[in-house]
């Protein structure tokens, strides 16, 4: 767990004295309901100390941080919070609700009984990155007006790409991935098949050849 952050300024909810049992730098900050009616920090309670008694140590959900666990009186308790042998706060209840705070992700609750839970809020996990495809460059062809050009790319196997450009600028993009692209351009026509293939032309030559029909003769 990493060096505690700065308490907060509110700690628990209605019927939950909550303090701190150390400077503000470097303390558990609460984390009480929204609704709850708040107590501000620096409220100590006046229970006498021959009241406290110490009845367990409880070890938290990050391994690292303590809690000691007092009993202040009938139906009172305090959990006083350390890591690596120094003081970062304190949660008290008087028996009806109870205390919480939390720090770098670690939640602690003390309970109106006495018991003492805790729990570790975990990161979300990255997002996959998505994979890297390698555009590899593999024909720059001039199309049929002689004006036009293309650069031709491989991404994988069935899946090329044709960037059409004229005068330097970039008209369009035809991507074939499994299936032929088309596009067209004051009556250019361009095709690019999956196998990397770039056709041009004014008129239908342009047009892939029809599969022919099962059982056809191709006389």
């Amino acid at each position: 767990m990493r060096a505690p952050r700065t308490l907060r300024t509110t700690l628990v909810a209605a019927g939950v004295t909550a303090a701190l049992g150390v400077s503000a730098a470097g303390a558990f900050a609460a984390d009480t309901p929204a609704t709850a009616p708040v107590k501000s920090v620096g409220h100590v309670s006046h229970q006498s100390k021959a009241e406290r008694v110490h009845v367990k140590t409880v070890k938290l959900a990050d391994k690292v941080s303590r809690a000691k666990l007092y009993r202040t009186g009938k139906d009172r308790y305090e959990a006083e919070i350390w890591v690596k042998g120094r003081k970062y706060g304190a949660l008290y209840t008087d028996g009806s609700v109870a205390a919480r705070a939390q720090n770098n992700g670690l939640h602690v609750t003390l309970h109106p009984n006495g018991k003492v839970t805790s729990w570790i809020e975990r990161a979300k996990p990255r997002p996959t990155p998505k994979p890297v495809v390698n555009r590899l460059l593999v024909a720059t062809p001039t199309l049929a007006d002689g004006v036009t050009t293309a650069k031709v790319y491989r991404l994988a196997a069935h899946h090329y790409e044709a960037d059409i450009f004229a005068d330097g600028v970039r008209l369009d993009t035809l991507v074939a991935n499994g299936r032929a692209a088309y596009g067209e351009n004051n009556g250019l026509k361009v095709v690019l098949k999956p196998d990397g293939q770039l056709i041009s032309g004014f008129d239908e030559t342009t047009d892939p050849a029809p599969a022919p029909t099962p059982g056809t003769d191709r006389h």
